[in-house]
């Protein structure tokens, strides 16, 4: 029996893996295993492209997971694959299979439903139909392609300390220097209300100890620069949360770690560990009003919010703040005082997101209590409520898109309390202000403005440039314009150079023993030069300082300043007038005797250049 897994991601990116198809697969009895293709597929691939390639396989069985983003075109493609081969047996499961079944087994000829954890119920399934007997109720599955639907018990249970790795197994493959989505536990200890991740097993079940061991074995020997820890919250209890991270840093203190977290349960411990530990931290909070919280049964007092989010900042620690605009209780006002409280913390980045009133949620049974009308095809979204208008909601649109491209895109933390005092406004206020902005001045197209992901850094970098100092000439502060434009200069090519390529040493020296007076040589392009209106220095010590008062302090003399990345690190220097000269103009063409002319003693010039050439920053055009 062949079987065919089929993926449909949100898009692409390094977290687009197919973990739930890689579990699935692993869990499968071993004849079953080696008869198993896992594929991928993409927004933009044509349905013609993605059933060719499906039907290549030759399958008997074609499987789905079936999440909010793709459930319209995976019902649309198992449609095209039963009319192509009506013997084909399409099996659906994810969410929506568990969330909305009676739906979605009405819109799509499906042999079979896959409810909740699937790997005991699929393989249940699987070898029934490789026997030919798949006619009797089967545990956590609803069989379709009978009189009436035929279904066994609500879940079927697993057990998860046994689990076979995905990774280990083999059934995903690692990538050298890619990304790794990292299961260390499933479920979640909370209930809360438009939330998924409770539904099924009470409670939080952690991955065998062993098993996460071998894996970030398997990671390190890979090269694995990132992971996607799948834990909604990594830190409940504290003790746990403790464990991994002590882990983590025992084994592979090098690999970049994105997290979760409950800012209730993060000490100073956790603090510290995640201060050690190459990561970045999200903090669901979604609201910061009492009776929102209440509402949606998510408590938070907002003095320990600030007590623990003061403990992260005094590690150094990468934090961000998820935002949901459209809960019950909450308003267009409320949420923009949620914006601005978040955003006097200062975090890294802000991730806001429109209400989805999820099939199999709490939320989705309280519709009349909150008159709650929310689209009825994916994602769910609500349309308005009894606090919410359609307008409010697209003004939160608005205010969700401009944050992301302003703030998170335009790295917008390190200098953003600086703007705020300089124009004295609140973060919602120039955010509105911004949007307004960009279509008048900018004549930007209003829909294609709403969509963040179509924004580059460079584009947002230009558009800040613009908006600031418009901004600051119309409110009499225009002699603050150059001192911002440095500011904002030094933090995009920082940004830029820590996402860029490594500048390494070079590894062969021969380089650093021939006459590298006379040698033609070429800077290296994985190296910024980046001038500046004043010395970068002085502005970068007195960063915590107003502008106005930087302005008053210091002069614009000029500088120009050198990036680079080596490991973690972002390295910026001023340069002299003699290391700039030979950098410049070393295009691979002209030599440093060439390029000093005798300006610079022969001996002085071959100290720089050794400098250069060992650093990585010149090397030769051959």
């Amino acid at each position: 029996m062949k079987i065919v897994f089929c993926t449909l991601h949100v898009r692409r990116s390094t977290q687009a893996i197919s973990l739930a198809a890689g579990c699935l697969a692993a869990a499968l009895p071993s004849e079953l295993y080696e008869s198993c293709t896992l594929l991928d597929f993409f927004p933009e691939q044509t349905d013609q492209e993605i059933l060719a390639s499906i039907l290549a396989s030759d399958p008997d069985a074609v499987l789905f997971s079936v999440y909010v983003w793709n459930r319209q075109r995976i019902i649309q493609l198992a449609k095209q694959l039963h009319q192509e081969q009506p013997r084909l047996h399409l099996i659906a499961g994810g969410p929506e299979a568990t969330g909305d079944p009676s739906g979605l087994s009405a819109a799509a000829p499906w042999t079979a439903l896959v409810h909740g954890e699937g790997e005991a119920a699929l393989a249940g399934l699987l070898t029934a139909l490789a026997k030919g007997l798949a006619d009797q109720p089967l545990p956590g599955v609803t069989l379709l392609q009978k009189e009436r639907p035929v279904s066994g018990a609500t879940h079927c249970p697993y057990d998860l300390s046994t689990a076979p790795s995905p990774w280990l197994t083999g059934a995903l493959k690692l990538e050298p220097a890619g990304g790794v989505l990292w299961e260390v536990a499933r479920g979640c200890a909370f209930s809360c209300d438009y939330c998924f991740d409770a539904r099924g097993h009470a409670g939080v079940r952690s991955i065998d100890r062993q098993r996460l061991e071998d894996e970030l074995e398997l990671f390190i020997k890979a090269g694995v620069s990132q992971v996607w820890v799948l834990d909604s919250t990594f830190n409940y209890p504290p003790e746990r949360g403790i464990a991994l991270l002590e882990l983590l840093l025992a084994k592979a203190p090098h690999i970049h770690y994105h997290l979760e977290a409950k800012a209730d349960f993060i000490d100073r411990h956790t603090a510290s560990l995640l201060g050690e530990l190459n990561c970045s931290v999200q903090l669901g909070l979604q609201s910061i009003h009492q009776q929102v919280l209440k509402a949606i049964h998510r408590p938070l007092d907002l003095d320990i919010l600030a007590e623990k989010v003061h403990l992260l900042e005094a590690e150094g620690v990468v934090y961000g703040f998820d935002l949901i605009y459209g809960l019950p209780e909450d308003n267009y006002a409320g949420f923009r005082t949620s914006l601005d409280t978040v955003l006097s913390f200062s975090p890294n980045h802000v991730h806001i997101f429109p209400l989805s009133v999820l099939h199999g949620t709490k939320l989705a049974q309280q519709r009349d209590r909150y008159g709650i009308n929310a689209q009825p095809e994916p994602p769910y979204e609500l349309i308005s409520s009894d606090n919410w208008s359609v307008e409010e909601m697209e003004l939160c649109r608005r205010l969700a898109a401009t944050v992301d491209i302003f703030y998170n895109t335009g790295r917008a933390v390190a200098f953003f309390p600086a703007i705020l005092e300089a124009l004295q406004t609140q973060p919602s206020a120039l955010f509105e202000d911004f949007f307004k902005w960009a279509l008048q001045q900018q004549d930007l197209d209003y829909t294609n403005l709403l969509i963040a992901s179509n924004w580059g850094a460079d584009d947002v970098y230009r558009m800040l440039q613009g908006y600031i100092c418009h901004q600051l000439q119309n409110s009499g502060q225009g002699h603050l314009v150059s001192v911002f434009l440095d500011l904002l200069c030094y933090h995009f090519h920082y940004a830029e150079t820590l996402l860029g390529e490594e500048l390494l040493p070079p590894a062969d020296e021969t380089l650093l023993q021939i006459d590298l007076w006379e040698t033609p040589l070429q800077r290296s392009n994985k190296c910024r030069l980046v001038p500046f209106a004043y010395e970068i220095f002085d502005l970068l010590e007195m960063e915590e300082m107003q502008l106005e008062e930087i302005a008053h302090l210091f002069r614009p003399v000029g500088s120009v300043a050198l990036f680079m990345r080596r490991g973690n690190e972002v390295y910026c220097e001023s340069l002299g007038e003699e290391m700039l000269r030979l950098l410049k103009q070393s295009n691979g063409e002209l030599s440093p005797k060439s390029i000093f002319a005798g300006s610079l003693p022969q001996a002085t010039g071959e100290e720089l250049i050794q400098f250069a050439v060992s650093e990585g920053l010149l090397h030769s055009v051959q």
